[in-house]
């Protein structure tokens, strides 16, 4: 994992700081796995009290500079690490961008905000989307056209998780509008959440 300061990507996968020497992006190496806890090694942080607030919460385009990018990319084992803790020079084969804006809640205390998150595989990049309604329970989980049946369809472009397969099928025949935003579908995507296995298999 890499924490970047004001720094951009660019269209080669590199994601470039702007302050290079000033503010220097160390590698934190990780070991394969879910559920890890990331700390930034001390002394490596900005205080962001020297900025002005317009540099930090504007949200810029993809390839404009954000205050903050984290980059996570996979290496081949064992990595090696110099005196400064850099991860040595490798080939990534895959890699996840994470641009973030930077704001202040009712408290006066900086907030960060997720932008967009990028992942490459490869050489091909996929821009990941929320989905709306996904991982609601209780009333929110079921189908708002039938109102029994678990949804399990979202539609895009809106991305609206928002009925159930069997309902989608008749709505299609009949309208081609999401029931929450009235925006047209041009596709369905089917997510069975409730089958989806995240053990680990050997």
């Amino acid at each position: 994992i890499t924490i970047y300061y004001f720094a951009k990507e660019e269209t080669n996968r590199r994601v470039v700081p702007l302050f290079p020497e000033t503010y220097v992006p160390i590698k934190v190496p990780f070991r394969k796995g879910l559920h890890q806890e990331f700390r930034q090694p001390s002394g490596t942080g900005i205080d962001f009290r020297f900025f002005p607030m317009e540099d930090l919460s504007h949200s810029p385009s993809r390839y404009e500079v954000f205050p903050i990018v984290v980059s996570a990319d996979t290496c081949p084992t064992p990595y090696i690490i110099d005196e400064r803790s850099y991860l040595l020079s490798h080939t990534f084969r895959q890699m996840q961008i994470t641009q973030v804006i930077v704001g202040k809640n009712h408290e006066a205390q900086f907030t960060a905000k997720v932008i967009r998150q990028l992942l490459w595989t490869g050489d091909v990049c996929y821009e990941l989307r929320e989905i709306y309604g996904l991982g609601k329970s209780g009333p929110g989980k079921d189908c708002v056209v039938c109102m029994t049946e678990p949804k399990d369809i979202a539609l895009l472009p809106c991305r609206h998780m928002c009925m159930c397969s069997g309902c989608a099928k008749a709505l299609r025949l009949q309208s081609n509008k999401c029931p929450i935003c009235r925006e047209t579908i041009e596709a369905v995507l089917e997510i069975k959440i409730d089958t989806m296995d995240f053990s680990h298999k050997p």
